[in-house]
């Protein structure tokens, strides 16, 4: 814990990491098909547990997902996994209890600070499986996409997009950014 954590007698920060696979970018009518969460010390070094679920949604039009949405979920097998799913334990209220369940026990440690790849995104999908983020989270946020065009902007010669040609599932996009996160640490401590 750090002094200053200890001398307010606070709960430590961890860093939840956070991602939604949908069916488009669109926040307010695409559907979540998928949840996945880390939980991380400030650092990314350790790990206090994950969360992953498909999400089985009520009704399905492949027609009004995105082009691109629905080729990536079909070459992931995302939408495979959803046809396989449980009407009962991957429906929306299951899976909203469970990450309920996983926010209320790491809430009662820590401090959490949403993290990941356009993390508003992502905390309006939670809002979309009717849960209240304010409840778990705190307002200061950790958005990788920040650092990634700060490397970019200051020409650093590492690119930080190198290696984002992934599954697109929420597990490699978690670790990822953790990777990630960790590997900008060194060009952004500088000299001191």
């Amino acid at each position: 814990m750090r002094k200053q954590d200890e001398d307010l007698n606070v709960k430590p920060e961890a860093l939840l990491w956070l991602d939604f696979e949908t069916t488009g970018t669109d926040r307010n009518d695409s559907l979540p098909l998928e949840v996945g969460m880390e939980c991380t010390d400030v650092l990314g070094e350790h790990s206090y547990g994950s969360l992953h679920r498909i999400i089985r949604p009520d009704c399905l039009d492949l027609l009004d997902m995105s082009p691109m949405a629905f080729s990536m979920h079909t070459d992931n097998g995302l939408l495979f996994e959803l046809l396989n799913g449980s009407d009962r334990n991957d429906c929306v209220e299951a899976v909203a209890n469970a990450v309920e369940e996983y926010l209320d026990s790491l809430s009662q440690r820590f401090t959490l600070v949403p993290a990941g790849t356009n993390v508003d995104f992502d905390i309006d999908f939670l809002k979309r499986l009717d849960l209240n983020p304010d409840r778990w989270l705190s307002y200061r946020k950790f958005d990788l996409t920040t650092l990634r065009r700060y490397l970019r902007f200051i020409d650093c010669p590492e690119d930080p997009y190198e290696g984002h040609r992934g599954t697109h599932r929420v597990r490699d996009c978690i670790r990822r950014d953790i990777n990630d996160y960790i590997r900008y640490r060194k060009p952004l401590k500088g000299a001191w």
